[in-house]
């Protein structure tokens, strides 16, 4: 059971960020959402850099740094929460919802890309 919470973790931040953001307006529950959705995307990408199989010496060096590369999709869904949680005309959820697949699709690209091992 002990494995199963921590595996989940990163996973319950990042979902209760999200909640949080797109519930209460007020700034400090905004902040302290982007807090929660920062500290879930971080455990996953030191979790996800740490399991990965594939050798060093093979990996492609990017035009970002690293911690901008592995949280660009991260940022991507958090900013289409914002315009979520704002009072929406077709447009705002227009770009919100393009945000938000093209945050999806970074994510399930490299999880398609990356091999992991279990810890």
């Amino acid at each position: 059971m002990n494995r199963f919470l921590y595996e989940l973790l990163p996973y319950l931040y990042m979902s209760l960020g999200a909640i949080v953001m797109l519930t209460f307006p007020a700034l400090m529950a905004q902040l302290a959402a982007g807090l929660l959705l920062l500290a879930g995307a971080l455990v996953y990408a030191l979790r996800s850099d740490h399991r990965r199989t594939d050798p060093t010496r093979r990996r492609k060096p990017g035009f970002w740094p690293f911690w901008v590369y592995e949280l660009l999709p991260f940022a991507w869904l958090a900013a289409a929460l914002q315009l979520f949680q704002q009072d929406q005309n077709k447009t705002q959820l227009m770009l919100a919802l393009i945000m938000t697949t093209w945050g999806l699709y970074l994510l399930a690209r490299r999880s398609l890309h990356r091999h992991h091992k279990r810890a």
